[in-house]
């Protein structure tokens, strides 16, 4: 641990964990609850709740919980410090350096790979400026991009030399390790490489409008088209948007989501200054959850090729389940946005903007698309695909009103229309709320049914002491004022859980020394996965009309557990067992582990 548990808890208390998710995912109340679109698995129905009380978040569906930490260690990818520094700075929380030699050196690399994309970006952009940049000069040119945009964007040229960056650094004592883990170079057996050739450089950078990264471009019809840099300590494809930089300091309240660096540039030259883009990858839900930060609006203009088309799927569906407004702008004659708005101006550009088409017409449009036929069997194809689309629609007031269209359109009656919409709202409704009930609530509030045996949450193995164990220590954080008789009656000893130990380790010491603490707060310094499995317990299996009756079952049957391994292991000794004496005492033995057994289980019936 980094900081004194005090300062920690401080930002913690100074973090709404509503206010903090409700910049990542869109929440509705619902009872005591805040619920929506979980934002670590893809789902329909909303399964991911916040309780504002307890200070906690926890998912039905993929089971991820636990505290504002933990959530914010999940869903920007980082480690405790990390998330423990962002949250600080946004409560305005003073940290004090930390001393630990690890982070500190980790910093120090993150630093100085910062300051080599600095220098790197700025000798690209002096070789696009001088004598060996003229070829990409003219091909900048050629692309209708003004001088005051390539600064702006601070795009550059990396000459065609196997190692020019790198001889640049190695010559001001730059290691060549630091250059590799900078993703700049590579070694190879004739020594440091280029990442970077013959290419047209386009800086990346992250919100704050540091360099992080690089892309670069042939000039020619050679491949790869494009090259990026490697993810490193400061660059993660997945969570950055190229332009997004400059875009979110735009008055605007709506944005532009386009494929490729050149889309989002040509856009900006033409004033329309919202265009972002996800970076030679598919777009993520991280992605999501930026644009869904600074915009109310979210316009997808992909490419409309079917590649185009097919990404544009993928992300309205990644949109929607960040909660955000959603358009789909139909680039006409093939084009992509930089080619459409170079040809015809921002004007025609911004029209293609107010005309985009809201979700529930796309989606109908993309069934127009896969069932071209006028036969009898593909309009009747046609027709049950969009009371498919229809029927996964939430607005049911939209939903009538497309019925009527429709029908009139392909003459059809609007009751035998919403005949079929209404069937498949059906089978939905059922199933939707088949699945509510038995994964929300199909745990009971008392300890029956606890027998059952637990493989595994997430990716690590359970044994069969881990789920009583684990819940154990979830009554305890819920029940404070229990703490002494538990550990006097369950020490570290007696536990063999897989994942409880190191948690109950955690645990004892906090309670011993302060024994006010919410289970938020005891979460603290638990793993991602152990603070999931504790908060899933406390939601599944947690709430108890009596805590001490609870606890005194889950002390017997881990007692019980544990006398049944060890009469096992007793008959399991006595039949490699020659020695008559030993025999004779292991008996003895075995008779005394029945006994405790069957005093366990009378008074657990009592």
């Amino acid at each position: 641990m980094f900081y004194s548990e005090s300062l920690i808890e401080e930002v913690r208390i100074r973090n709404d964990i509503v206010s903090v998710v409700s910049s990542y995912v869109s929440l509705t109340r619902q009872g005591r609850r805040m619920v929506g679109l979980c934002p670590f698995h893809s789902e329909k129905t909303p399964s991911f709740s916040v309780d504002a009380t307890k200070q906690m978040f926890y998912c039905f569906g993929c089971q991820k919980g636990g505290n504002v930490f933990h959530f914010v260690m999940n869903i920007e990818n980082l480690d405790f410090p990390e998330a423990l520094k962002q949250l600080a700075d946004r409560a305005g929380v003073v940290l004090p350096e930390s001393e630990d030699k690890g982070e500190r050196e980790r910093s120090e690399l993150k630093k100085e790979i910062s300051r080599l994309n600095t220098e790197a970006a700025r000798y690209f952009y002096r070789n696009l400026a001088g004598p060996g940049g003229m070829e990409a000069q003219k091909y900048l040119l050629n692309r209708g991009l003004p001088q005051n945009i390539v600064k702006k964007f601070g795009l550059g040229y990396a000459e065609d030399s196997w190692n020019a960056l790198s001889q640049h650094f190695i010559r001001k004592g730059v290691s060549s390790a630091v250059l590799e883990k900078a993703g700049l170079a590579f070694e190879n057996p004739n020594g440091m490489t280029d990442k970077f050739r013959n290419r047209i450089m386009f800086p990346i950078f992250d919100i704050r409008g540091n360099v992080v990264a690089f892309g670069g471009r042939v000039m020619d019809k050679s491949q790869p088209k494009y090259m990026n840099s490697p993810e490193t300590l400061l660059y993660s494809k997945s969570k950055e948007l190229y332009g997004m930089n400059f875009a979110r300091v735009s008055k605007s309240k709506q944005l532009v989501m386009v494929e490729g660096y050149m889309d989002v540039i040509s856009l900006h030259a033409a004033g329309i200054d919202t265009a972002v883009a996800s970076l030679g990858t598919a777009f993520t839900q991280q992605q999501a959850w930026v644009l869904k930060k600074y915009a109310e609006e979210v316009i997808v203009a992909f490419d409309s090729d079917l590649a185009g088309q097919n990404a544009a799927v993928r992300g309205i569906e990644i949109l929607e389940n960040a909660g955000c407004a959603v358009r789909v702008l139909q680039v006409p004659e093939g084009k992509d946005p930089d080619d459409y708005v170079r040809k015809h101006g921002p004007e025609r550009f911004r029209r293609l903007m107010d005309d985009a088409l809201t979700l529930l017409e796309f989606r109908l449009l993309l069934q127009k698309k896969q069932n071209p036929g006028e036969t009898p069997d593909n309009r009747v194809q046609l027709l049950n695909g969009m009371a498919d689309v229809l029927a996964m629609h939430g607005n049911a007031i939209e939903r009538e009103m497309t019925l009527k269209n429709l029908a009139g359109e392909y003459k059809v009656s609007i009751e035998s229309l919403k005949t079929e919409v209404d069937k498949r709202l059906h089978r939905r409704g059922i199933h939707a709320e088949t699945t509510r009930v038995a994964g929300r609530f199909g745990s009971s509030n008392t300890l029956t049914g606890m027998t059952r045996r637990v493989s595994k949450f997430g990716d690590t193995a359970w044994n069969r002491y881990d789920e009583s164990e684990l819940l154990l220590l979830c009554l305890l954080g819920n029940e404070n004022r229990l703490v002494e008789e538990v550990i006097l009656r369950m020490p570290l000893t007696r536990y063999k859980g897989n994942l409880s130990k190191d948690v109950a380790v955690k645990l004892y010491d906090r309670l011993l020394r302060n024994h006010e603490a919410s289970l938020a707060e005891l979460v603290n310094d638990l793993a991602s996965e152990a603070a999931s499995a504790i908060i899933h317990l406390s939601e599944t299996k947690g709430t108890v009309e009596n805590p001490e009756k609870a606890v005194e079952d889950l002390l017997r049957r881990l007692e019980r557990t544990a006398l049944e391994d060890e009469k096992q292991w007793i008959l399991d000794t006595l039949r490699n067992e020659k020695d008559e004496e030993k025999r004779k005492g292991m008996g003895m033995e075995l008779n005394r582990v029945i006994t405790r057994m069957s005093e366990v289980k009378n008074v657990s019936q009592s």
